[in-house]
This record gives structure tokens, C-alpha cells and sequence, in this order.
């Protein structure tokens, strides 16, 4: 302990320059960006512990109260020098992020305090489970993400079934107009593979329909695209985008448009991967880097509800 009092300061620098490492490094672009933002979210707190707990055990010599107000002080100051930096380095301001990191300040002095200074092992069990509950709170949203691609791929090549609810974070609604948005929830109703379908309520005025997260998915050595749609009412139009990984956000000419007439009843579209590919202008859509696919209307059309199922690859 005596040889890490010594280094406080080398501790610190680095600690500092792997904070600003994740804190400024843009990750939006990448194959699964919700998952690995979840994770940054929730890493606030264990940045917070650790970097808390330093300045903490720095300022000690000088009185722990100091060294607790020193500690708060200047953590919740970088707190908000990072949230005002990262909308120009490619990420985004938040509150919940500065909420969490708090929370990780609290962690941190609270257990300098219980540990170093009071030796009542009822508070020391305290602490503990103050620590498990607000972890293991901030940690969970992060973990059912990555638990929801853990069954992505085991699912593959099924895309969508609808029989776990973890696919709710693969399938996601799309479209906001007028403080109305598209709603997407499974439905007990109209399913051709188990019992659950997905129901999409759209809206007028947005490109409202529902988006499934491939994450960079290898699709090639399949045949055909196939999604199984149940319409129970008037015909309407329906489009479908697909994109690969090459462009963060491509452009119309750059991904695949397939446009469809979805009569009343059940639907079902065979797309060949053939012609997915081919959709691109002067170039083929990598197969092996699907990033996304959405089925919306467009902004003109009339809100539909439709029930969509055993969205899966033909081999």
C-alpha cells in the first residue's frame, strides 16, 4: 500500500487518459452501436468508482472530509466537461450519463467511508448490497443487449420469430409524427411459427414500420429471403430497405428498395438474396455484412396493423 501511496500521480495520468480514451472515442458506427452504447453507459459508474476512489485516497492525508468534497468536486466537474465535449467528437450529451456516474461517485465515497473510517460490519453489509443493487441495476440493460445478440446468432438463419421476449430489442419500432409513434409488441395472434407473432400499429406522416438490427450478418449461401406478414385489413404498399456495413448511412441509391403490395390476409415474400444484392447502383450489396433491415410505409400512406413472423433465410 505504501508503494501505491507513492504513484498516486502516475495512477491518476493513467486512469484519466483511459477515461477520455472511452469517453471521446466516437462508436456509432459500428455493427451492433446499441449494445456497445449501453455498455459505455453503464462503464460511467466503474469509471466513476475507480477514478472517485483515487482522488479519495490522494486528498486522504489532508482529512477525509476534504478528501470527500475534493473527490465529489472534482468528479462531478468532469463529469460535465465530458458531456459538454462529446457532441463534437461524435457522441452524445446526457443526463442518464451523468446520473450514472453519480451514482459511481456515491459507491466510491461512501465505501471509502464505511471501510477506512467505521468498522461496523452491519454497515459494511450495507455498503455491500448498496453496491449490488445499484450495479447490478446499471448494469442489467447493457446485459440483456448483449444477451439479445447471443440469440441472434444462435437463432440464425431464423431472423425473427417472436417467441423470446429478448427479440423485442432485435425488432424495434421506427416512426414519430405528431408526438405519435409506431408500436411493435408481441401479439398472440395470426402466428405461423410458435405462438407469438409481432404486431406493428404504424403511423401517417413518418416512415413508420419496424427495424431489425443484423449487426454485420453473413447472409451469403442462402437463397432467398422469406418474411410471412399477416394484413387483416384494406391492401396497402410496404417497403423494405437492406442495408450492408460498407456506409454508416447510405443513400437511397446505395442499399436495397424492394417495394410490395401487402393484400389483405396472409402475405408471404420470397425475396431472392440475388436480387437483394443487385440492389445498389454500380455496385453488389455485401452479403456477407448485412447491417439492417426495415419494413415501413411511407409517409402518405394510411396507419396500418399488421402481424409479422417466421422471418427467416431459405437455404
Amino acid at each position: 500500500m505504501a508503494i501505491f501511496k507513492k504513484h498516486y500521480s502516475i495512477v491518476l495520468v493513467f486512469v484519466l487518459s483511459l477515461f477520455a480514451l472511452l469517453a471521446f472515442v466516437p462508436f456509432g458506427s459500428g455493427a451492433n452501436p446499441l449494445a456497445i452504447g449501453m455498455t459505455m453507459d453503464a462503464g460511467h459508474a466503474f469509471a466513476f468508482i475507480l477514478l472517485s476512489g483515487l482522488l479519495y485516497l490522494a486528498f486522504e492525508q489532508h482529512g477525509k472530509w476534504r478528501a470527500v468534497m475534493t473527490s465529489v468536486i472534482i468528479s462531478v466537474l468532469l463529469m460535465a466537461v465530458v458531456e459538454l465535449v462529446q457532441p463534437y467528437v461524435g457522441r452524445t450529451a446526457s443526463l442518464a450519463d451523468m446520473q450514472t456516474g453519480l451514482l459511481g461517485v456515491l459507491i466510491a465515497v461512501s465505501g471509502m467511508i464505511v471501510w477506512r473510517n467505521l468498522h461496523r460490519w452491519q454497515l459494511r453489509v450495507a455498503h455491500i448490497a448498496l453496491v449490488v443493487m445499484i450495479l447490478g441495476w446499471t448494469v442489467l440493460p447493457a446485459w440483456n443487449e448483449w444477451r439479445s445478440l447471443w440469440l441472434r446468432e444462435q437463432q440464425f438463419p431464423l431472423l425473427g420469430d417472436f417467441e423470446h421476449t429478448l427479440e423485442q430489442r432485435l425488432w424495434k419500432p421506427t416512426g414519430v409524427a405528431h408526438g405519435r409513434r409506431t408500436q411493435a409488441a408481441f401479439s398472440d395472434k395470426h402466428a405461423v411459427s410458435g405462438v407469438n407473432s409481432l404486431k406493428v400499429e404504424t403511423i401517417n406522416g413518418s416512415w413508420s414500420g419496424v427495424r431489425y438490427a443484423a449487426g454485420d450478418q453473413n447472409w451469403q449461401g442462402y437463397q432467398a429471403l422469406s418474411i410471412t406478414l399477416y394484413n387483416p385489413g384494406a391492401d396497402f404498399n410496404m417497403n423494405i430497405r437492406i442495408d450492408d456495413g460498407v456506409s454508416v448511412s447510405p443513400r437511397y441509391s446505395e442499399r436495397y428498395n424492394g417495394h410490395f403490395q401487402i393484400r389483405k390476409g396472409q402475405n408471404t415474400l420470397l425475396i431472392p438474396l440475388t436480387e437483394i444484392a443487385a440492389g445498389p447502383k454500380g455496385r453488389l450489396l455485401k452479403l456477407d455484412r448485412i447491417r439492417k433491415m426495415i419494413l415501413f410505409l411511407n409517409k402518405n400512406e394510411q396507419p396500418q396493423s399488421f402481424y409479422l413472423d417466421n422471418v427467416h433465410l431459405v437455404p
